[in-house]
């Protein structure tokens, strides 16, 4: 624990000269042989002349590589003998992991998720987390589930920590320590205890020598109590900072995705208050692309996530509300009131001045592709992104649809008052500010969808109390089971009625518009019912299509009774796909048809099995994929040698790994290097970094055999699915490994699944979906404008599909009105409160660009208005700006 760091001056003087280093590189070779981008470059510098004073928030537009600037801040302080934490939400370890291999931060062990991983580290005489350079923590750690049954090893380290505490301090430990039969039964806590007290360093003023005084101040033996560590117990923050003690002292903190839980109780800000140790000089950096979502009041939250001082931090609020009134007011008069514009530019300068020691921030506008649509299409600077809306009219509806629609509406009104919980989801629902289509949904709301609901807010329905009795509150109640039953109507048939759901209708038609030309669509919606429903129905539709064609289809046969109604009978879809397409396929013989096409494949499947393995070695030679890939392909190859079970040819691990391969690579005839890289690509997704120590170094054959069988099993449940897999649903329910191995083929562009449905809460952060799609369609458009943002982030990222699209059709003469665009195409129903959710939201959406870009006044209204120019000119001038290519000061 006697890490001595150098200091932030010595940080601030690497990062200088990497951004030094990479700007001779760009000089000498072009900026293609970079590491580090021109932007990216400037933040360095940045940053570092921030740092010498206090932390920073690095608020980069989304997909503008926010996690780079933060792993080369990481990799300079532990040059100079420093520590790092960086805090990640659940599901990002892996593409941190690969962030920080590629920044040569090495040895970063698996990101740490829980007590027993934590415990580990003594229990298997590992290197203790103190001992390390940097540690990955989970904003979920701190989510125990503890009360007085609790296992012994999961609250022990509170009293060990004491006892040994006392033991260094006073030579004496407490009484009835000795021998104490329960404290017996959490020996990896007093191994742990031990090795903590032994490595603290000897300075009294040091940090964790201070947080163990305190320790001495809870009266023995209380400690012994399961109880008192419950989410709520007196004792529950003691436990906290006795973990924050054996991770150590840090001298950076990052916390990825800091906009994320931004109350004082979560679980981020408890890590960050009560487990993580910062030594006396210690700085934090926080990357987010939405510090602020909905209000202004969100930079304070944000901010104070820097470890700010309460005096900054109101400083901060008064300021930011100052600036929202400016905006507000120049909005409404900015042609007719020259206060107006004058109280803006005060405003707008002071609230720059006062961010600015704490804020970066890079948009799209900086982007060189981004600049480059602009100077070619003569079009604003965010025209890049077209939205355009998927009409569901609904004069064109059947009457039942058409009367659960007007349903909907009134219960917008009816249940205001009403106990009923399902009318209560859906009051919450609208309350929530989603559309029409979203609360449609509800009715059929699966159990999947508790966490989404939870981060929406509607929760805890069963539990709100209210005064009823009255002959209104009756009347009301009759109302709103009127219209509920109203809207049940249109869901008699079950959830085969699901396929002919009006919004689920028009987003087939219109992603097969798309992926009929070549696209991959990404779609958001919130529930997991309706989200399955749309992803069975394309898959059926595009069956049916490809069979009819005589096209390849990789399923031999229909799954269910094909006369039932199981849910999970695949005949559901097939029959409402045969009915819309008005197919002339018969359906009694689909099955026999499917079988057929299947064995006509049979040969070419063959046939690549066989040169698989060979092609693979051949791809080896002369490339450096790592030692590690290499022994767990030995231990493939093995397992195909030895086919201890005599699997068949087509339940071999040889086809299992054959089939993955054949739907990632684009194509059967490609050279064996990339034969070797895809195979590469495909054991990195389905790993997980806890399957062992390091993804570069060698591991021995019975290691790689272990891990190879783990390995198969996690592709098997992967490949060896039922449907075709045209399209595909990440939601809640859907393993981090088949997360990854749906990413990783998804960002291929000739690969399965042309289409990815996400539920909002899986998959709006984090994920990296933009290497073959650039449409986004938001099934259950959101009321929360970072939110679209970060969805549509998947895709608007560096070195996207659309940004290579765009250098072909300008490199081709493409005409101005044609050039390629990132498509945004929420479902809104014509005529309801989905409209005016749409129209919030983009008055949201102008007000959170008004505090990110300084986007004050619309470009498009001052085209319109040419008159104004000189007066729009004069605003956008004054607006904030936090780009680190202003100033590094």
């Amino acid at each position: 624990m006697n890490q001595m760091f150098q200091g932030w001056a010595v940080v601030a003087d690497h990062l200088q000269q990497q951004a030094d280093v990479q700007d001779q590189l760009a000089h000498e070779k072009g900026e293609e042989a970079t590491h580090l981008n021109p932007g990216q470059r400037a933040s360095l510098r940045a940053v570092a002349s921030r740092i010498l004073r206090n932390g920073v928030v690095i608020a980069d537009e989304v997909g503008m590589g926010k996690t780079r600037i933060a792993v080369e801040v990481a990799r300079c302080v532990i040059k100079s003998g420093g520590r790092v934490a960086i805090l990640v939400p659940p599901g990002l370890g892996y593409q941190w992991q690969a962030e920080l291999r590629d920044g040569e931060v090495n040895d970063v062990p698996a990101i740490l998720r829980s007590l027993s991983a934590y415990l580990a580290a003594w229990a298997d005489n590992q290197q203790p987390w103190f001992a390390k350079q940097a540690v990955m923590v989970s904003h979920a750690f701190t989510n125990w589930r503890l009360g007085e049954n609790a296992a012994v090893w999961r609250w022990a380290l509170v009293p060990e920590l004491y006892a040994r505490w006392r033991d260094m301090t006073d030579h004496r430990l407490p009484r009835g320590y000795h021998d104490n039969a329960t404290l017996a039964k959490g020996w990896t806590c007093s191994a742990a205890a031990k090795s903590i007290v032994a490595a603290l360093p000897t300075n009294r003023k040091h940090p964790l020598r201070r947080l163990l005084d305190d320790f001495v101040n809870v009266q023995w033996p209380r400690p012994l109590d399961a109880a008192e560590y419950a989410k709520y117990g007196a004792l529950r923050p003691w436990l906290e900072r006795g973990v924050g003690i054996g991770l150590g002292t840090f001298d950076l903190i990052i916390t990825d995705e800091a906009h994320k839980s931004r109350g004082t109780e979560s679980g981020l800000s408890r890590l960050l208050e009560r487990v993580i140790v910062s030594s006396d000089t210690a700085r934090r950096l926080a990357l987010t692309a939405t510090p602020v979502e909905l209000d202004v009041s969100q930079w304070h939250s944000t901010l104070s996530r820097l470890g700010l001082d309460a005096a900054t931090l109101a400083q901060v609020q008064e300021v930011t509300t100052q600036y929202a009134d400016a905006v507000k007011r120049v909005r409404q008069s900015w042609r007719s009131s020259p206060e107006a514009r004058a109280a803006y530019k005060i405003a707008a300068a002071r609230f720059q001045d006062t961010l600015s020691p704490y804020l970066l921030r890079r948009d799209k506008r900086e982007d060189p592709d981004v600049r480059c649509f602009h100077d070619h299409s003569g079009l604003p600077i965010n025209a890049y992104r077209k939205e355009t809306e998927i009409s569901v009219n609904t004069a064109d509806l059947s009457t039942a649809w058409r009367k659960a629609i007007c349903a909907a509406e009134s219960l917008s009104v009816v249940t205001r008052q009403s106990s009923d919980p399902v009318a209560k989801r859906l009051r919450l629902t609208l309350g929530n500010g989603h559309g029409i289509a979203a609360l449609l949904d509800q009715i059929k709301r699966a159990d999947d969808d508790h966490r989404q609901e939870q981060f929406d807010g509607a929760t805890a329905i069963t539990e709100e109390t209210e005064e009823t009795g009255s002959a209104v509150d009756v009347k009301r109640q009759e109302r709103a089971e009127w219209w509920l039953n109203a809207i049940s109507q249109a869901f008699l048939q079950g959830d085969d009625s699901l396929f002919d759901h009006p919004a689920i209708k028009e987003a087939v038609h219109a992603i097969e518009r798309e992926t009929q030309q070549g696209e991959k669509v990404l779609v958001f919606g919130r529930f997991t019912r309706p989200l399955r429903a749309l992803v069975d129905l394309l898959n059926a539709r595009e069956m049916l299509r490809r069979v009819q064609n005589k096209e390849p289809w990789p399923q031999a046969k229909v799954h269910g009774e094909r006369d039932g109604d199981a849910e999970n009978s695949e005949w559901l879809a097939v029959r409402a796909a045969h009915r819309q397409l008005m197919s002339p396929l018969r359906l009694d013989t689909l099955d026999e048809t499917l079988r057929i096409h299947y064995e006509h494949e049979r040969q070419r499947r063959e046939q690549f099995r066989e040169r698989l393995i060979s092609e693979i070695e051949r791809g080896w030679q002369g490339n450096s994929l790592g030692a590690r890939f290499k022994a767990i392909f030995h231990a493939f190859s093995r397992s195909v040698d030895a086919n201890i079970f005599g699997a068949t040819a087509e339940q071999s691990s040889l086809a299992l790994v054959a089939r993955a391969m054949m739907e990632l690579l684009e194509s059967t005839d490609a050279e064996a290097p990339e034969y070797a890289s895809t195979f590469c690509q495909l054991i990195e997704a389905v790993c997980d970094r806890d399957d062992a120590d390091d993804d570069d170094n060698e591991i021995d054959a019975a290691e790689a055999t272990g891990l190879w069988g783990e390995i198969e099993a996690r592709l098997r449940g992967e490949y060896t699915r039922t449907q075709g897999g045209f399209a595909r649903l990440m939601y809640g329910g859907t393993s981090p490994e088949s997360r990854r191995m749906i990413q990783l083929a998804f960002n291929r562009a000739k690969s399965f699944p042309r289409v990815l449905v996400a539920q909002s809460l899986v998959g709006r952060e984090g994920l990296n979906l933009h290497k073959s799609c650039r449409i986004v369609l938001l099934l259950h458009p959101e009321w929360n404008p970072g939110v679209v943002e970060q969805q549509i982030g998947r895709v608007d990222r560096v070195d996207s599909r659309w940004s290579n699209e765009l250098k072909r059709a300008l490199n081709a003469g493409t005409p101005a009105d044609q050039l390629p665009r990132i498509e945004v195409r929420p479902v809104v129903f014509r005529g309801t409160y989905d409209e005016h959710n749409w129209k919030v939201l983009r008055e949201r959406w102008d007000n959170l660009r008004s505090q990110l870009h300084g986007d004050i006044i619309s470009p498009e209204f001052a085209n319109v208005n040419p008159e104004h120019q000189e007066l729009f000119d004069e605003i956008s001038n004054a607006s904030p700006d936090f780009s680190p290519n202003r100033s590094n000061t």
